[in-house]
């Protein structure tokens, strides 16, 4: 079952540090047409590797986040590995290379 989670400002930090493994932040908005469709990957990547967290976060009520991590273009995506920034990336990819990523 697909497990794409939306995550809010408040809760980011102790996510991320408290999340010891593989883990996606999808930066978009519900306007963006590309960040629909990578959405869509997103709940097939989540659905067939449960060793991969993935959260959403809408770029137009989370804008403290979106100013520190410099997002001027969605979708971005940020990848953690045990809490730390590992890559980070901005249009729409495929479930292959998402997952070369954590490789």
């Amino acid at each position: 079952m697909p497990k794409v989670i939306p995550l809010s400002e408040d809760l980011f930090e102790s996510t991320i540090r408290e999340n010891g493994g593989k883990v996606i932040i999808d930066f978009w908005a519900p306007w963006c047409g590309p960040c629909r469709s990578l959405g869509k990957t997103l709940e097939t990547l989540s659905a067939e590797h449960e060793d991969i967290t993935i959260y959403k976060i809408n770029v137009d009520e989370c804008s403290s986040l979106t100013e520190e991590y410099e997002i001027s273009s969605i979708p971005t995506m940020l990848f953690f590995d045990n809490g730390k920034l590992i890559d980070q990336t901005v249009g729409l990819l495929t479930k292959i290379d998402i997952l070369a990523k954590f490789h």
